[in-house]
């Protein structure tokens, strides 16, 4: 493995091309597809109610986060995802996914 393998490895995780990937798998669309949203509450009630409380809290921060950034990626990225309240999105969704992962694992008492 030579140098400029490892540097053409390492150009698929610019900006420009991780979010040409993103528009190309249709993460944007997530948010509104009833399968991918009742496939994840199913998931994490699943989970909750067997009493795996530390699955179906990563499962909700990696839900949320993807959710986040399905809004996101929707509304658009650059200064005109920003103006139309893209980082509002991205801050709070985060937020939120944040808080209920550190309640689910750590304060929530069986």
């Amino acid at each position: 493995m030579s140098w400029a393998d490892i540097k053409a490895f390492i150009d698929n995780f610019r900006t420009d091309q991780i979010l040409q990937t993103l528009q190309t798998w249709n993460v944007g669309e997530l948010s509104s597809n009833p399968w991918f949203l009742g496939g994840f509450a199913a998931t994490v009630l699943l989970t909750y109610f067997l009493g795996m409380r530390a699955i179906s809290a990563c499962i909700v921060g990696i839900g949320g986060f993807t959710l986040a950034l399905t809004w996101t990626v929707g509304r658009g990225t650059g200064t005109e995802g920003i103006e139309g309240g893209g980082l509002y999105v991205i801050l709070g969704g985060g937020a939120v996914a944040i808080g209920l992962f550190i309640y689910m694992l750590f304060i929530k008492s069986e």
